[in-house]
């Protein structure tokens, strides 16, 4: 499958989506004029199982490859400037490429670091994980965090090429591939009730790497971010009904210090809170409110909170980007496939929404 992300003046970008694709990425590459040295960021797990892998496709080229701890904490200010003394060490310039290759942690610091490098290097998208394939690296959002709120520091830059090669999900752990699923599942309620359906189902069949259902899970999902970023790229409308599940998503990652929680986990836990909070005004069927917990409790995409305390959270809420002057957004849903974005959601409703998420305990793994 070849599908084009239509960005504004005219960064027009490909996503190359097809089993096994990494072995022969050197085709897309001369298609759309993607040119030597590489730059391959990366982190440490992922370069384990696929870094003879990604080498072997690139040869005979020269390949630069810069390694990051896998986590969160690897989006920080202090590895965006090692990474760029490396491109400078190594002699990157404008013709150079950098390449993501990994989930959604080297996508926002290799995009980031690309972006900012002489002003901007070719940047090119090869994600690893569900997550990363599904919705992290289309759309142009690059960032790394801060202390005080997640992504606060980043920029808008589109990919020059995406490559979503669905066989390097083989060598993912449960959990990492379970988080993935967190986020996978928003695009069913935001969009896609037959998804939605299908999730609910048989999301066993996607836990067991059921290879037709996994391919139409991320094929839909990239349709759907595909479709909304080119309408909406810098997030002034139409962007933020793909943050169903993040308002609480975000700080539930801050209140933790980006440490406990995957990204996905994070947002599979706001997902409810925002389902909660739907149904508390009046807006979502409670039955389809019981089936997202269904479908997120038997996906695996919660993970135990630990020691944080809703007051914890509540105070990270304060630094949400999104807010409007003293306002948090909600994406809430109108009906399953339907949702909108709602700015009068009173705090005691907030607060009443992250006690019913500490309430919920997932089975521990």
């Amino acid at each position: 499958m070849e599908v084009t992300c239509k960005a504004f003046q005219d960064r027009t970008y490909t996503i190359d989506f097809e089993w096994n694709l990494i072995d022969r990425v050197q085709e897309p590459f001369a298609r759309h004029g993607i040119r030597p040295p590489f730059y391959v960021i990366s982190d440490r797990t992922v370069w384990k199982h696929h870094g003879r892998r990604i080498l072997q496709a690139l040869a005979p080229h020269p390949v630069f490859p810069y390694l990051v701890r896998p986590g969160e904490t690897s989006k920080s200010l202090s590895n965006w400037k090692k990474v760029q003394e490396f491109l400078l060490h190594n002699g990157a310039d404008r013709r150079s490429t950098v390449i993501a290759f990994g989930g959604g942690v080297v996508g926002d610091l290799a995009g980031f670091s690309a972006s900012t490098y002489m002003r901007g290097l070719n940047f090119v998208q090869i994600p690893t994980t569900l997550l990363s394939q599904s919705d992290s690296s289309i759309g142009a959002k690059v960032a790394v965090n801060h202390p005080a709120a997640k992504n606060l520091i980043g920029s808008f830059y589109q990919p020059h090429l995406v490559i979503t090669d669905p066989s390097l999900l083989s060598t993912l752990s449960s959990r990492e591939f379970s988080a993935g699923l967190g986020e996978a599942i928003k695009y069913g309620v935001i969009e896609d009730p037959e998804l939605f359906e299908r999730l609910f189902r048989d999301v066993e069949g996607l836990l067991s790497y059921n290879r037709e259902f996994l391919g139409d899970l991320i094929a839909r999902c990239i349709r759907i971010k595909v479709r909304v970023v080119e309408e909406d790229e810098r997030e002034t409308g139409l962007r933020k009904i793909l943050n169903f599940g993040h308002t609480i998503g975000h700080a539930l990652e801050q209140a933790t210090h980006y440490r406990r929680l995957r990204h996905g986990e994070a947002v599979a836990w706001g997902m409810l809170a925002a389902g909660w909070i739907a149904i508390r005004r009046g807006m979502w069927n409670p039955g389809e409110f019981e089936k997202l917990k269904s479908i997120i409790f038997r996906a695996g995409s919660l993970y135990p909170l630990g020691t944080v305390t809703p007051g914890n959270v509540l105070e990270a809420l304060k630094h949400d980007k999104k807010k409007t002057g003293k306002s948090l957004n909600f994406v809430l849903p109108e009906r399953t496939g339907k949702v909108v974005i709602v700015g009068d959601v009173s705090p005691e409703l907030v607060t009443q929404a992250i006690e019913f998420i500490f309430q919920l305990e997932p089975a521990r793994r």
